[in-house]
This record gives structure tokens, C-alpha cells and sequence, in this order.
């Protein structure tokens, strides 16, 4: 088996645990995967920012309209050299084979949703774009059921400053179906917070009381 990021061969071990337990073999390589860093605590209760209890940013949301929005929150990695790398053959060269890099740490990660796992939705003109929901697919992947709620504006978040990512008009818009109590939000990326609040205010609005967040990648 070749390695999804870097093409070695990749040589399989199997053991008596991983056939009773129908492990997967991995899709990438050890020197690969020990690239990424996994974000520790302290971090941020509501974003994964490590450093802290609660990022500037997220001290900033608190005073804003968007305060309460979101519940709490963590990130599995940080927004390192490889995962940019990662992200840009993901997403921009429409690699759908790489939505398995991650498939069993988001599979353990999101064993025990607390709450109905709803990933945030793409734009119709850039899913035409890009060729396949990506945070979707990240679920597929490692196997987790989820449900849409929201529906995206045709606001491009990627081509603003961080200031005009955070002035941004409302991204969302609900889909009209009766909204679960508690929501596990979902995100590849996260960057200033903007999409992730707007979408969970949107979610509260429409009845929902207890909004966590999950992103991949803690920018």
C-alpha cells in the first residue's frame, strides 16, 4: 500500500487485535503522520487555541452579539507547514482520496458526538468548484453520521482580511427543518471564528440550546 501523502510503501503488520477489531490499515506513512501536531492542553475551551483558557479572539466574540453562541469547543491540529500542505492538496487540487489521512483519529475523536453532528455546508457555485463537500467527505471517511441544517450565502470568506472576515454579514441561512437541542458543529478550519459563530447563532435562532464545535485544524 502506498502512502496518500508522500507515495512510499507503507509496510503492514497484521496482528490478532487489529483482524478481531477490523482495523483499517493506514493510509499514511509514520514519518507523514508524525508531521502533524496534535493540539495539547491548555488550550482554549471554546476554539482549541492552545495557550490558553480563552483565546484573544474568543475573549473578542464574548462582547459581540455572538456571545454564548458557542458552548465549547476543541481542534484535533495545528495549522502547521504539513497541514497547510494537507489542506491545500485536499481542498484547491480536489484530492478526495485524502479525506482518509485522518479517517480513524476523527473516528475517535467523534465517537460520542454530544449531540447531532451537522458539518458546515458549501456554497452550490463553490461545491461546482471544488467537486465534493469537503467536510463531508472528512465524516464519510471515518464514518460518522451527520445531518444538514443551514444553508451558505455566496459570501467567499478565503479572499478577506481578518477584520473583514469579522464584519461579515450572516453566512447562513436555516433549511426550515426542526432543529435538534444539542448540536455538534463541524468545520475542517478554523481561522478567525466567523463561520463557525454565524453558523451557530443561525442554529440558535432556529432552536437550538447547546452548540459545540469540532474543526480538524485550529488556525
Amino acid at each position: 500500500m502506498k502512502c496518500l501523502l508522500c507515495d512510499s510503501t507503507i509496510v503492514y503488520s497484521p496482528t490478532w487485535q487489529g483482524l478481531l477489531l477490523r482495523n483499517r490499515e493506514e493510509p499514511v506513512c509514520k514519518k507523514c503522520k508524525a508531521e502533524f501536531a496534535e493540539i495539547k492542553e491548555p488550550r482554549c475551551g471554546i476554539c482549541g487555541l492552545p495557550g490558553s483558557t480563552l483565546c484573544t479572539d474568543c475573549s473578542y466574540w464574548e462582547t459581540t452579539e455572538y456571545r454564548g453562541c458557542i458552548d465549547a469547543g476543541i481542534g484535533l491540529y495545528q495549522y502547521n507547514e504539513a497541514m497547510k500542505t494537507f489542506l491545500h492538496r485536499y481542498k484547491f487540487l480536489q484530492d478526495v482520496e485524502l479525506s482518509r489521512v485522518f479517517a480513524e483519529e476523527v473516528k475517535r475523536s467523534l465517537r460520542k458526538p454530544r449531540g447531532v453532528v451537522v458539518p458546515i455546508p458549501m456554497h452550490a457555485s463553490k461545491l461546482m468548484e471544488r467537486t465534493f463537500p469537503q467536510v463531508d467527505r472528512l465524516l464519510d471517511a471515518a464514518e460518522i453520521n451527520y445531518r444538514h441544517f443551514l444553508i451558505k450565502s455566496n459570501s467567499t470568506q478565503g479572499t478577506k482580511t481578518k477584520k473583514e472576515r469579522m464584519a461579515v454579514e450572516n453566512l447562513f441561512a436555516w433549511n426550515g427543518e426542526a432543529v435538534p437541542k444539542k448540536i455538534l458543529l463541524i468545520d475542517d478550519l478554523y481561522t478567525t471564528g466567523t463561520t463557525l459563530r454565524q453558523a451557530a447563532k443561525t442554529l440558535k435562532d432556529a432552536g437550538a440550546e447547546e452548540i459545540r464545535i469540532w474543526t480538524l485544524i485550529r488556525g
